[in-house]
């Protein structure tokens, strides 16, 4: 088990934008997005650059005991606050949805063209 010194529990309320920060959020909503993934959270942090230690999927937020949307445990970098490295997570966050985002259209647009060409085979094969 580790430290509770060399470790901070992270969860993905400190990112909702949904939240207030008295229901759990941790960061301006500048740094947060609405309803983050605990996979998001996941690659997020390690485009921040840090070492996760382990990755609990069955956990809640105490202030959010109905869903268990897990936590990530981190190990603290030296010399950096923790609010300093949430807000870099948040940073991380908001590009990992983009890059999600775009991920799934251009998915779409690769189904619409199977579709497309599907039709267009069934056409011909029927004349």
């Amino acid at each position: 088990m580790e430290d509770r010194n060399k470790t901070w529990i992270i969860y993905p309320e400190y990112f909702d934008s949904r939240l207030s920060i008295r229901l759990g959020r941790k960061v301006s909503l500048k740094f947060s997005i609405e309803n983050p993934t605990l996979e998001e959270l996941i690659e997020a942090a390690r485009r921040a650059r840090l070492k996760i230690a382990r990755i609990e999927r069955d956990k809640h937020h105490p202030s959010n005991w109905i869903e268990r949307k897990g936590r990530i445990i981190v190990l603290r970098p030296n010399n950096k606050p923790k609010r300093v490295i949430l807000m870099e997570i948040g940073k991380n966050i908001r590009i990992v949805r983009k890059k999600n985002i775009e991920r799934r259209k251009i998915e779409q647009k690769r189904r619409k063209k199977r579709k497309d060409v599907d039709k267009y085979l069934e056409r011909i094969l029927k004349k």
